[in-house]
């Protein structure tokens, strides 16, 4: 598994929307890293600062912070 690419990934995709239900972040993700996409993914992320993860109803609610908004540097495309 590529963590920069999917870490990368997910940043692009954070940049555009801010704050998503997991299941539409994997929806936006590219195909290869929507496969690679998990759990530990998203606790590397935000151990490291750059997404908080909150559980609303039955599911996790990732939001890019501002260092994760300072590390995707400006939005890129998809």
């Amino acid at each position: 598994m590529n963590d920069a690419a999917l870490e990368s990934a997910i940043l692009r995709v954070l940049v555009r929307w801010g704050t998503l239900p997991e299941s539409d972040l994997i929806r936006w993700l590219p195909p290869p890293q929507a496969v690679e996409f998990g759990s530990a993914i998203l606790r590397a992320m935000a151990d490291a600062g750059l997404i908080t993860v909150r559980v609303v109803g039955d599911e996790r609610v990732i939001k890019l912070t501002e260092q994760g908004r300072a590390r995707a540097g400006p939005l890129a495309p998809l």
